[in-house]
């Protein structure tokens, strides 16, 4: 019906309405509006694309740093709006064309958690008055002046700084002004549980309660009380022309003509009675052939009755409804927009209206999708948050429990950062923090950092079989942070305090490990800075262990302390040795003879096992080139580890080493990790398939310990399987009986040589034999000897 010439257009006042509600209001204002998550632009007002010269979609969803000419200025911007909270001040933005202007600001209070409001003007923004005390900003005034409801700006304690016509109508007792007053004076104000939101107000001369919402306003603690109940209207300036039916005028919303966003009105009934241009300009379909239509007739066709059934319960039950619409152009395709349409009621609560606005569709995904990204990484460094953290430990745990592996959490606390926000900016600080993250991340593969915030980071240690493996990735961390840092004029050297809890030893839930982490950090920082504190007490003094054996070794190499052994493997049926497996010890000046296995996991968490294990491939093929000298052709192995194959530069130091020393190539056989079948590594791929043109053998260690991967092995250059230990231990289980079988059965099938690794009793040799497998190395037949020892047995 009709609207009466006396009635007016009212807010939304609801819960959740506050950016929408500061959108609608700034729409009477010249000053631009900007609605801001910390790194993306959520909405704005058709003021800011005059202001910035670009269209609503170049800026909605887009980044905010794209506001701004260069990151320093977008990090210089965040950090006074964000950090330190300025609330007003200058603001210099990037324009079409490489152009640039200064813009005035005024920050508003947070009007969500995480969302802000900005206000820009390209006039200077009000200074001190003569007094030197700061006068109210006039943005708000003249807003509060624009609007047909009562609207006061109130300070922290609740004192009137502005009032409007309406409101000084309604409150004002003998024409006084309302201004210096306690709004406690005028009214009661109730229901808002927090700094802004819907609040009930009761006047004090006994009048009828009515609704109201409190806004951030343009100060620290300052707010913005605006009311639904009016008694006079103050005029709202005439929008441009635009064809509307006559029950409704556009001087009653003013969102035609500027507004950026294609705008549809439709009465009560749901039957159009307006378009903006902006509207015509996107689907090409001019206002004078929708007018008077039903709103189905804006759609394309693709939402059918139910659809709009439940559109009107939606504005039933809350007076809204937001989401996918798909509209039709003038050559009658469809595509899609996101529809906010909401119910427009009269003084007396009549529905009177409804007003849509449309946005695009693929602005509105990518500022979704990075919120969503920003819901789960950290926005200055891009480090996921701790939630990952405690996602990856679920999803690993299980799994090293039963592989008797460890995982680890490490808090890790700059130390003093805040010297050196206060020494070097805010900016710098930042710019170091994102160079800090990019090498967290990158410093160790058996790491995964995150940031909870602030200077503190937290990592997951995982794939640690020793513990003492830990003392040395929490050492790669320290190393991380030790390099000397460079950002903008500031050369900067830092150190970080260390806390770590272990799986399953210390705890065995994450909250569990994290509260022990927390504690461990505490104690950390009492032995000083750079100092790791580990909550199981044996790894704080096995870390200074491990710090003395990685010295040790790194003198082993040079000292040739290393000297390598060797085991006969033997035909099982006659006896005769048919190989050699070389065995690497380590000849301590205090400890003696070392083997292999206590010493290499060391050696490898220090960064040692490429250049021990090119050490050790050159002595054996020296040893194997002598017994060839002397007629005796016996083929060697020798283990090399799937970070050797893949980054250690196997292949060049092996083919240096035959040159060197004259060995054949078939006469080396390379024992490699079942590990190396399970990554689809390339360069692995590759290496495994260099050395089998070059004539090396491959062999696959500790098969049956887990189950065979028999796709792969048809898929890599290898030729003998090498039984696990374990399985030929335990060969009197049926179980391990069978799965023998079943390996040796496959093996057969692929072509592929078996080997019994581990034989120490005449059983094991005749179960194995029964088998099949004939080639065998164990303890029955020799123990691992020196060089000359076992050129003697030979």
């Amino acid at each position: 019906m009709p609207r009466e010439s006396d009635d007016f257009f009212v807010p939304d006042l609801t819960e959740g309405a506050e950016a929408g509600l500061y959108l609608s209001l700034f729409e009477l204002m010249n000053e631009g509006l900007i609605i801001a998550s910390d790194e993306t632009i959520l909405e704005v007002n058709s003021a800011v694309c005059r202001l910035m010269e670009r269209s609503y979609r170049d800026l909605a969803g887009q980044p905010l740093s794209s506001l701004f000419p260069n990151e320093r200025a977008f990090l210089k911007a965040r950090g006074a709006l964000f950090i330190q909270g300025e609330m007003r001040g200058s603001l210099r933005v990037s324009l079409p064309g490489g152009r640039e202007r200064d813009l005035s600001y005024v920050a508003a209070a947070r009007i969500r958690p995480g969302v802000h409001a900005l206000i820009l003007s390209p006039d200077p923004v009000t200074g001190l008055t003569p007094g030197g005390q700061r006068a109210t900003d006039t943005v708000w005034p003249r807003l509060a002046a624009a609007l047909d409801q009562p609207a006061l700006v109130l300070d922290a304690r609740g004192k009137i700084m502005a009032a409007n016509a309406p409101a000084r109508r309604r409150f004002a007792t003998g024409g006084g002004a309302l201004t210096g007053l306690d709004l406690s004076a005028l009214c009661a104000v109730s229901g808002a549980s927090h700094e802004s939101g819907p609040v009930t107000v009761t006047p004090a001369d006994g009048g009828a309660p009515m609704l109201g919402r409190l806004l951030a306003g343009p100060e620290p603690g300052w707010q913005v009380l605006l009311l639904s109940t009016v008694t006079s209207a103050a005029p709202v300036a005439p929008a441009p022309p635009a064809v509307v039916a006559p029950s409704l005028r556009p001087t009653d919303l003013d969102l035609f003509g500027t507004n950026a966003r294609a705008v549809i009105v439709t009465d009560a009934d749901h039957r159009i009675q307006s378009v903006n241009p902006a509207f015509s300009a996107l689907t090409g379909i001019d206002a004078a052939q929708l007018v008077g239509q039903p709103l189905s007739a804006a759609a394309s066709g693709r939402q059918d009755a139910a659809f709009f059934s439940r559109l009107e319960d939606s504005l039933a039950d809350s007076d809204a409804w937001q989401g996918e619409f798909w509209l039709r152009n003038r050559k009658g395709e469809a595509f899609p927009e996101w529809l906010s349409f909401n119910r427009v009621r009269d003084a007396e609560g009549r529905p009177l209206a409804h007003i849509g606005l449309f946005s695009d569709l693929s602005a509105r995904k990518q500022a979704e999708s990075r919120a969503d990204y920003l819901a789960n990484h950290d926005a200055l460094t891009g480090l996921p948050k701790a939630h990952f953290i405690e996602a990856r430990f679920n999803e690993l745990a299980p799994g090293a429990q039963r592989r008797q592996q460890h995982l680890a959490l490490v808090y890790l606390d700059i130390d003093q950062f805040k010297q050196i926000n206060l020494a070097h900016g805010h900016a710098v600080g930042d710019q170091i923090l994102q160079q800090l993250a990019g090498r967290l991340r990158q410093c160790s593969p058996r790491i995964q950092i995150a940031r909870p915030g602030s200077d503190r980071f937290l990592a997951l240690i995982h794939g640690v079989e020793l513990l003492s493996e830990v003392t040395r990735e929490a050492n790669v961390l320290h190393e991380a942070v030790g390099a000397p840092f460079k950002a903008g004029d500031a050369s900067v050297t830092l150190s970080a305090s260390l806390g770590a809890a272990v799986f399953p030893g210390d705890g065995a839930g994450f909250a569990e490990l994290c509260a022990l982490t927390a504690t461990a950090l505490d104690r950390a920082r009492l032995e000083g800075p750079g100092a790791t504190w580990f909550h199981t007490h044996e790894l704080n003094t096995a870390s200074f262990e491990q710090a003395a054996l990685e010295r040790a070794l790194t003198h082993a190499v040079s000292r040739n302390e290393l000297e390598m052994h060797f085991q006969p493997v033997v035909d099982a049926d006659t006896g005769t040795i048919i190989a050699a497996e070389a065995l690497l010890r380590w000849r301590h000046p205090d400890m003696g003879l070392v083997p292999a296995h206590q010493f290499l996991p060391v050696a490898q968490s220090a960064g040692l096992d490429i250049e021990i294990g090119q050490q050790a491939l050159r002595m054996v093929c020296a040893h194997a080139a002598e017994w060839h000298g002397a007629g005796l052709a016996l083929p060697v192995s020798i283990g090399a580890t799937e970070h050797m194959l893949t980054y250690g530069r196997l292949q060049e130091t092996l083919v240096d080493a035959l040159r060197d020393t004259g060995l054949p190539a078939e006469a080396v056989e390379l024992n490699l990790p079942e590990a190396c079948l399970l990554r689809d590594h390339d360069d692995l791929v590759k290496a495994l398939y260099a050395l089998d043109s070059l004539g090396v053998r491959i062999a696959i260690t500790a098969i049956g310990a887990t189950p065979l991967p028999l796709g792969r092995l048809r898929q890599r250059a290898v030729h003998r399987l090498k039984l696990d230990r374990s399985l030929i231990r335990e060969l009197s289980h049926a179980d391990n009986q069978c799965v023998l079988a079943a390996t040796v059965a496959a093996a057969e099938a692929l072509g592929l040589s078996v080997q019994g690794v581990g034989v120490e009793s005449a059983e094991q040799q005749a179960a194995l034999q029964a088998l099949g497998v004939v080639r065998q190395q164990g303890r029955l037949f020799a123990a691992p000897m020196p060089a000359d020892d076992f050129a003697q047995l030979l």
